[in-house]
């Protein structure tokens, strides 16, 4: 299940931006394994490494991250164990800047398509290889995130739907009944309210003969789909 679902309005290709701050083990670059020690000299033509942070991901791999400075510009390089480049990526010093110390063609496009709210800072962000300039605001009781390249082109604005783990016992007595109506007896887990289009709906992993589906029913009972999950056929 997703944590975050977000509708577009207007949008680029998504790509990764910059990487977040490193809270892993500290290491010289001589203690990394022979084929991480490679990859980087060769990502990075021989520039001076002084030292790499080593973190294990949540899906237990583990990848080695360097800051390097590439023809004075400074980049964030992340190498798995087995020598694989993971990311190489413009650093950006500041992550927040004012609002009025932003470019002025991001000023001007943020104030025409952001419904007239005004915001003290802007976030800075690296992504689709160019700068972007991002904020958060509010629009009827219901927020969506405004992203603006540097140039002042509009490269998303789009409504955040927040999800919300919850217990069969917590939801309405409907869609409880919704619930164990499709699962026929089965297992229901993994219960997600999803809100911010419409009325809320209700989403839950069920297992039937061994087959797990995807049930999605809406606060009043009615069943939204019921698919067999990705792997399942």
């Amino acid at each position: 299940m997703q944590p975050l679902w977000v509708v577009t309005v207007a949008l680029f290709s998504l790509g990764l931006g910059a990487a977040p701050a490193r809270d892993g083990e500290e290491m010289k670059l001589t203690d990394c394994p022979p084929a991480v020690q490679r990859s980087f000299k060769a990502e990075t033509k021989g520039a001076t490494i002084e030292t790499v942070t080593r973190e294990k991901e949540e899906d237990g791999e583990t990848i080695y991250w360097a800051d390097v400075t590439l023809n004075g510009k400074a980049y964030e390089v992340g190498v798995l164990e087995d020598g694989t480049l993971s990311e190489m990526n413009l650093a950006i010093d500041d992550e927040e800047v004012p609002f009025e110390k932003s470019p002025a063609a991001v000023r001007a496009t943020f104030q025409a398509e952001a419904f007239g709210v005004k915001v003290a800072t802007l976030a800075r962000d690296r992504k689709y290889g160019i700068t972007i300039f991002e904020a958060v605001v509010d629009h009827k009781g219901r927020g969506y995130e405004v992203a603006i390249a540097e140039d002042g082109t509009l490269v998303e604005k789009v409504l955040v739907i927040d999800d919300e783990e919850v217990e069969l016992a917590a939801c309405p007595a409907a869609v409880q009944a919704a619930l164990r109506e499709h699962s026929k007896g089965g297992e229901i887990r993994d219960i997600t309210r999803s809100t911010g289009i419409g009325k809320p709906t209700y989403e839950a992993e069920v297992e039937i003969k061994k087959k797990v589906y995807l049930v999605e029913v809406g606060e009043d009972g009615h069943l939204i789909s019921k698919s067999l999950e990705a792997g399942e056929e």
